[in-house]
């Protein structure tokens, strides 16, 4: 009968050995699982500021066009003094801008709270309507009148908006642009 001999100083991992490569891995685990967490709310911020960006985008290019094209209100039925192409009331969370259109309506500018958030409203001879989502709060609206400015005014938007859409994540954003009647004294 052969005798198998044991050999005591076969080659293994210790118990120390086994901890540390343990404790290493979870480092590296927690720290991955940090960056990933980290890409995912930067790319949830990203997503709330280009819907808001576009959501304001729009609402800019109506409100541009239908102000740039605003024609004087002689009759004075639009509640601007005859002769006049804009009247502007100032209020604590956001202005409102009156006018005629080129269409020869009355035209409001205006928020209003809509099923709890502030939206921007539209009211054109008396129909009214909201050119801003649900998604997006505006927080405030500020109009700016100049109509000494070499005989054309000049109406400068400010406005205040931000996300809803994304609970953790809000994007709030301030953007100002001004528009120039075409219409001259």
């Amino acid at each position: 009968m052969k005798v198998i001999k044991l050999n005591k100083f076969k080659k293994a991992f210790s118990l120390i050995e086994v901890m540390v490569s343990v404790a290493i891995f979870s480092v590296i685990i927690l720290i991955t699982s940090q960056i990933f967490s980290l890409t995912v709310n930067a790319q949830r911020n990203a997503i709330a500021s280009q819907n808001v960006q576009e959501s304001l985008k729009y609402f800019l290019e109506v409100v541009a066009k239908e102000i740039r094209m605003a024609l004087p209100d002689d009759s004075g039925v639009c509640g601007v003094v005859p002769g006049e192409i804009y009247d502007l009331t100032e209020g604590e969370t956001g202005d409102t801008l009156k006018f005629k259109n080129y269409e020869g309506e009355c035209v409001i500018y205006t928020i209003d709270v809509d099923d709890g958030v502030t939206r921007f409203q539209i009211v054109r001879d008396g129909n009214t309507g909201y050119i801003s989502p649900f998604e997006i709060e505006i927080n405030h609206l500020d109009f700016e009148l100049d109509s000494d400015l070499l005989k054309q005014a000049l109406v400068t938007v400010n406005i205040e908006a931000e996300a809803l859409n994304l609970k953790d994540s809000k994007s709030q954003m301030t953007i100002q642009t001004s528009v120039s009647s075409r219409y001259y004294k």
